[in-house]
């Protein structure tokens, strides 16, 4: 039997039309990557972990495991935390004072 191939050579175009707020519009425009779906509980966790030092305006580490919100994606301890904030450290985001961790220099300039 012979086999039979047939291709189609022609260009098809699509126009698509989309409106509403910027933000929402740029949203659907967003090309997730499978990396940044990843990183998203962590930043988020790390975002709340900041934003507890910041309310508490600084606090040692068992302090601060007392005060995180608990809809953090991951349950810290104070090992836990003292890791994450010696990472935010890096970045100026906290800073540690003896052993109080307090609001860094990028977040109080």
């Amino acid at each position: 039997m012979g086999e039979t191939n047939d291709r189609f050579e022609e260009d098809v175009g699509i126009t698509v039309e989309l409106t509403g707020e910027y933000d929402a519009v740029v949203d659907k425009l967003r090309m997730p990557t499978d990396e940044q779906e990843a990183l998203d509980p962590v930043l988020a966790d790390f975002s709340r972990l900041l934003e507890t030092v910041h309310r508490l305006d600084g606090g040692t580490r068992s302090v601060i495991v007392d005060h995180l919100p608990p809809e953090m994606h991951h349950a810290y301890d104070a090992e836990g935390v003292v890791d994450a904030l010696q990472i935010l450290a890096r970045y100026d985001l906290v800073a540690l004072d003896g052993n109080t961790w307090t609001p860094g220099p990028a977040l109080t300039a």
